[in-house]
């Protein structure tokens, strides 16, 4: 499988990323959640969950067997998202944001793909951008553009200069993507193999949120 030139991943995990706790997550089943006991939490909930889901049709799966594959610059370029209260800016992406931990910066994978239809449903393009957005200065920049090949299913920070993109292919091989704003380099991670499932997480955290997407 022949990847983009930017889908070359950082995203390291040691034995001290991980905690047993218990947590609620996002399952197979129409996007319900079950507490599932004693879950290897590593460093965030939004990994966790997307983890675990994959696990319950893959129990092999694990942030553990993703390997860097390229660290390169970041390349930021104009983007045309709206940001957060900005005219023009429509409040239904807001709860799918992903703020940084000062609440300053955040980052929007979603309102470049996809809209709310006639219908009621969600209506998407066949390209996705992830934009970087500073919410204080009210500026929005390309980080990372993908085609349908490719989706960004969830993202998290890690303090305010470090973001992780966690997505998947067409072809069910994951990847992620560690963004180090302060150091200006982004790290690329594949796993090593295919994964099976028939609805993929970024559908079920679609209807996590109540939109619906057919």
């Amino acid at each position: 499988m022949k990847w983009p030139i930017f889908l070359l991943p950082i995203f390291l995990f040691s034995c001290s990323d991980k905690k047993e706790n218990n947590t609620t997550v996002l399952t197979p089943e129409h996007g319900k959640t079950e507490i599932t006991e004693k879950l290897p939490e590593y460093e965030n909930a939004a990994l966790s969950s997307w983890i675990s889901y994959y696990k319950n049709t893959n129990p092999d799966f694990s942030a553990e067997k993703f390997a860097v594959s390229n660290t390169s610059p970041i390349t930021y370029y104009p983007s045309n998202v709206k940001v957060m209260n900005e005219e023009g800016f429509n409040e239904i992406y807001k709860p799918f944001l992903v703020f940084n931990e000062s609440k300053n910066q955040y980052l929007d994978f979603d309102s470049y793909q996809w809209n709310m239809a006639a219908d009621g449903n969600a209506s998407f393009e066949a390209d996705q951008e992830v934009a970087l957005v500073d919410y204080k200065n009210k500026t929005a920049q390309r980080i990372a553009f993908f085609g349908p090949s490719f989706t960004v299913e969830e993202a998290y920070w890690k303090g305010d200069s470090v973001a992780v993109l966690l997505g998947n292919s067409y072809e069910k091989v994951p990847f992620m993507m560690k963004f180090n704003f302060r150091k200006k380099m982004v790290q690329h991670l594949q796993y090593p193999d295919t994964l099976k499932f028939d609805t993929p997480y970024s559908k079920v955290r679609f209807q996590k949120f109540g939109i619906k997407t057919e």
